[in-house]
């Protein structure tokens, strides 16, 4: 029983610290004619510690619905580790380029068809389906600025109007 109980603390102390490690602003480079957004590599590491803890908690529990739920969790860390590690956005003289867990995203500046920003998001379409969604919820007010103007010059050079 107290094996349990230390298991049980060890494994939600996991999730906790591991959620506190995995949230934060991507790291801005800003380079001569690019710039640059990625996750520091920590914020991925803690994400897996998060799924770590998810995972031990559904050996220690005992109740069905509780493990399911610590199973989902514990996938969703994952999920989140994997975008973490893998994120990165850059905006180079060629255009801009999302490359995310599932794939690559490249858009042009003269392929632009419309920037949207929201209050969480800016949203860049292209042609077809093409479309670059930049969530910037944990970025910074500077960091979105530079990301903003960094667009609006690029596409402005690229012959059309400033979004």
């Amino acid at each position: 029983m107290e094996r349990r109980r230390f298991l049980l603390g060890a494994s939600v102390a996991l999730v906790a610290i591991g959620a506190f490690l995995s949230t934060g602003p991507p790291r801005l480079v800003l380079l001569n004619a690019a710039l640059r957004l990625q996750y520091p590599w920590t914020r991925g590491c803690g994400a897996l510690l998060a799924g770590a803890g998810a995972l031990l908690l559904t050996a220690v529990l005992s109740r069905l619905a509780l493990r399911l739920i610590a199973g989902v969790a514990a996938i969703a860390a994952f999920a989140v580790a994997l975008h973490l590690f893998r994120y990165r956005l850059e905006a180079t003289a060629a255009g801009l380029v999302s490359r995310g867990a599932i794939g690559t995203t490249a858009i042009g500046w003269k392929e632009i068809r419309s920037v949207d920003r929201g209050p969480d998001l800016i949203l860049v379409s292209g042609p077809g389906e093409a479309r670059i969604r930049v969530d910037t919820t944990d970025f910074g007010p500077e960091q979105r600025a530079s990301l903003e103007r960094t667009i609006a010059r690029h596409v402005g050079e690229a012959g059309r109007p400033a979004p």
